[in-house]
């Protein structure tokens, strides 16, 4: 029997407080100072811990103040405790303490410690938050001059070869050196002249809004890239220069380039001059968005060979001289003042045999036969002046830019008559572009302002008369005159509210676009003596260009985690007048568009997103589709339309899947698209002998077709190098109306391009690329089948380092074209080189098309004809060079 034990309730209450005490320590503070035993100085930065002797524990880690002092608090039930004192510049010390507060200093005796030699090798590739950071020392090699050279072997960039640069197969919307624009998107300039040895780290900035004022309120999934020059780069004035001389014929290709940065201002300025072959305007060209604006394109041309699909250097015949003048200031640590200059003088002679074959109605084939020869003389000038400012709640970006193209070109085309044709065609633009941003809390102001004049006279000279049905008195001319003046205003304003809360983000836009045109023609007859004969109403334009568009553009984007949404639904009222004074037509044409674009983006996870597009726009035609008067726009194309407008309806829709892993060093994208454009005419040529009239038919028609690409890159330790997948396809049904008669056809074309670089050992680097192209058109209801055209090409190159500062150079390129009926279908070209370094000079020779290759033979599709070339290309040179510092 078990008798229950009752205490009462003062006794229970007093066994419980004294189980509780049972489980409590009394805190124990410990504190005191750390002091040297030679000058008596406080030690700041010592460690110092309390451990427990039997169980090893820590029980509490403390640092010296600047003074020496430390603390330490802990509880414990130890009788006594081990305090220890350590660091980089003492000799460690152990004291047994009992476990109790108390005041404790100590005297230590400084002993630097010796550390065992070790080499770290940092990762090439790196990544934090959505910064991507690529060592240059881990992908340079000595043959490797400037950093455009290394850019081309970091996997997931990829360098164009117009020179643009794409990340992850997207091209980035800017490009920045120490995290300044100075280049304002003609970053050739840089990547063409920079030292690789002067950079430090390329950064991949992803999701870059450049605009800071815009953080978190409007995305993109765009990349930036930005150079981290190295220390010695920076603070000091770098120039080094570059004199070659040559061979067959007399050559030359001199260069000098010089570059400032610090905190405060940023300066690079080139001159490159030669007539090797390099095109040295090709730096000038500005790879962002609204780069080209103000460009003008002519309407008149003078028919000269299409460019092979190699590279310049084996074609082009020049004579050129290239000056640029870059300059960045920084007032303030957000705000910089830019100014750019360039000036391009170049001659390029051009000469080739063209075959043109057309499918016509009924099965029947017609061909133009050509010997072309062409020369073009150009000089060009570009200047802009910009002020920005841009900060967290504010941005100001005004620019004012200019740019002025004149020179003339002259060709000859041998045919059964020579044909000589002479183009003077000048283009003059202004322009002025101003962003305004002010952010108050969560809502934000903008405005926008766009202002450009244009100018554009052409004149082309024609000789013999080949149109002399157009002209009543016919034998007194000798030559044709076609005379087409441009001149167009363009005003584009944007006023616009944003709401930013939370994950909801709202923009609300109006705008006015004002584009004010006049566009002036005659075609002439000319006698011998250089007196143009009389203006014609049927070969003459006076045309005035009024179009106006208003619109109002909300904007919606939601955000949860790492997805994004994004609706922009835009509507438009254009109003368009238009008057031909020659035939006093006079059109009045208003039309109310909406123009919806979706977009949505999802990181799927660290290393994958998921991104998707969908769009339907209207377009209106522009002022050279209306006018009536006909217009000789090269020798052998006569044109003019009907009067009416074009108007067409684009879709558009893309998936596209990106995957890029920095640890492991593979980058990939693969995307799938659709379009499909309906319009409200059709245009059809009619061929009499050599001539090709242009007409417009009121017939609605659809262009469709897909395109699915895909680019794979891998950086690989184990051979030093990277290797590459790109694969293109392309497919595409349209028609065409030929001799009065609706062509329907559907085209097919395949890209396969993979290629590896590898770096042997210190002693040799090896590259290799092979790019394998396939199309096919198909002509409906037609007897005569068109045979697919295959062509493929082989790079390889190969550079040998046998001792220090030595390089020896070796490239070959091969070719194959099936659609070569006569002569070789392949084609191979040989280049070698030798480099060797001394202190700050280099000293070069390059023997350039060893095998001496005349011709360039190409055949390809364009719509419903082929096309078949034989280039021209430079002979055999030998060219030797120095290459050295001046600052």
């Amino acid at each position: 029997m078990i008798t229950a034990l009752r205490l009462p309730g003062s006794i229970l209450t007093f066994f419980i407080l004294c189980l509780s005490a049972a489980g409590a320590y009394a805190q124990t503070t410990i504190r005191g100072n750390v002091k040297s035993n030679t000058d008596g100085k406080g030690m700041p930065g010592i460690n110092v811990m309390a451990i427990d002797k039997k169980s090893a524990a820590v029980l509490r880690y403390g640092i010296t103040d600047n003074n020496g002092d430390y603390l330490l608090s802990f509880k414990s039930p130890a009788d006594s405790l081990l305090l220890t004192f350590s660091g980089f510049n003492i000799a460690k010390q152990s004291h047994t303490i009992g476990n109790r507060s108390q005041l404790l200093n100590f005297e230590v005796s400084p002993q630097p410690i010796k550390l065992k030699e070790i080499k770290i090798n940092p990762p090439k590739i790196r990544r934090l938050n959505d910064t991507i950071s690529y060592l240059v020392d881990g992908f340079v090699d000595p043959d490797d001059r400037t950093i455009g050279d290394v850019l081309k072997k970091m996997p997931g960039i990829e360098v164009k070869p117009d020179g643009s640069i794409l990340y992850n197969n997207k091209p980035i919307n800017k490009f920045y050196i120490e995290n300044q624009d100075l280049l304002q998107g003609r970053y050739g300039i840089a990547t063409n002249n920079i030292e690789a040895r002067d950079v430090a780290t390329v950064q991949v900035l992803e999701n870059h809004q450049p605009v800071k004022a815009l953080k978190n309120r409007e995305f993109t999934d765009e990349a930036a890239l930005n150079l981290k020059l190295k220390d010695n780069a920076k603070g000091v004035l770098i120039a080094n220069a570059k004199v070659g001389a040559g061979l067959s014929p007399i050559l030359w290709n001199n260069e000098l380039f010089s570059m400032y940065f610090n905190k405060g201002r940023q300066n690079m300025n080139t001159y490159k001059g030669n007539n090797t072959g390099d095109d040295p305007g090709s730096d000038f060209n500005s790879y962002y968005k609204d780069g080209g604006k103000t460009n003008s394109g002519g309407l008149l041309s003078v028919q000269s060979p299409s460019a092979p699909a190699i590279s310049r250097q084996r074609y082009l015949f020049n004579r050129a001289h290239a000056f640029s003048i870059n300059n960045l200031w920084t007032t303030g640590k957000e705000k910089q003042l830019n100014f750019n200059m360039s000036y391009l003088n170049d001659r390029q002679d051009k000469s080739s045999f063209s075959r043109s074959t057309y499918y016509l109605p009924g099965d029947s084939i017609f061909s133009i036969q050509e010997k072309i020869s062409s020369r073009e003389s150009i000089s060009q000038l570009d200047g802009s002046l910009q002020l920005n400012t841009n900060k967290d709640k504010y941005f100001l970006d005004n620019v004012l830019s200019f740019k002025g193209k004149w020179g003339q070109t002259a060709g000859i085309v041998a045919q059964a008559d020579t044909v000589f044709q002479q183009l003077h065609s000048p283009q003059y633009a202004f322009a002025n572009t101003l962003k305004l941003i002010r952010n108050y809390k969560k809502i934000s102001l903008k405005i926008s302002s766009y202002t450009a004049y244009t100018r554009s006279p052409q004149t082309l000279n024609v000789q013999p008369l080949l149109y002399d049905n157009l002209f009543s008195s016919s034998d007194d001319f000798n030559s044709m005159q076609q005379e087409v003046t441009q001149d167009r205003f363009t005003s584009n304003n944007e006023l616009s509210f944003g709401l930013n809360s939370n994950s909801w983000k709202q923009n609300y836009a109006i705008g006015l676009n004002v584009n004010l045109q006049q566009f002036r023609s005659k075609l002439q007859g000319q006698m011998p003596t250089g007196v143009l004969g009389s203006e014609i109403d049927s070969l003459s334009n006076n045309l005035h260009w009024n179009k106006r568009e208003v619109y109002f553009d909300p904007d919606y984007t939601y955000v949860f985690n790492d997805f994004r949404a994004t609706a922009s639904l835009p509507l438009s009222y254009n109003a368009l007048y238009t008057n031909e004074q020659y035939t006093a037509q006079r059109k009045n044409i208003n039309r109310l568009f909406f123009n919806p674009v979706f977009t949505l983006h999802y990181d799927l996870n660290l290393f994958l997103a998921l991104s998707a597009n969908a769009g339907y726009t209207h377009q209106l035609g522009e002022i050279n589709d209306v006018y009536t008067g006909f217009i000789m726009q090269s020798y052998r194309s006569l044109v003019r339309n009907d009067g009416q407008l074009p108007e067409q309806q684009n879709q558009s829709c893309s998936i596209d899947l990106n995957y890029r892993n920095p640890l492991h060093a593979i980058f990939g994208n693969a995307g799938i698209r659709y379009f499909r454009n309906k319009t409200n005419l059709l245009f059809g040529y009619d061929y009499q002998g050599i001539l090709q009239i242009k007409k417009t038919y009121e017939m609605p028609n659809v262009t469709s077709g897909y395109n699915f690409s895909t680019r794979i890159s891998k950086g690989i330790d184990a051979i030093a190098g990277s290797i590459t997948l790109e694969v293109n396809y392309f497919n595409t049904s349209s028609s065409q109306i030929s001799q009065n008669q609706l062509i329907a056809f559907k085209s097919k074309t395949y890209l396969i391009k993979p290629g590896f670089y590898s770096k042997i050992q210190s002693w040799a680097s090896v590259s290799y690329d092979f790019q394998l192209n396939r199309s096919k058109n198909k002509i409906y209801n037609a007897t005569i089948p068109l045979r697919a055209i295959s062509a493929n090409n082989q790079h390889t190159r190969l550079s040998l380092f046998p001792a220090k500062g030595l390089t020896l150079n070796f490239t070959h390129e091969y070719f194959y074209a099936n659609a070569i009926a006569a002569g070789n279908r392949t084609m191979h070209f040989a280049d070698t080189g030798i480099k060797y370094k001394y202190k700050n000079m280099e000293f070069s020779a390059e023997y350039d098309n060893i095998f001496n290759a005349k011709q360039y033979i190409s055949a390809s599709y364009s719509e419903i004809s082929t096309y078949y070339s034989a280039y021209d290309l430079r002979p055999a040179q030998v060219i030797l060079g120095i290459r050295f510092k001046i600052k």
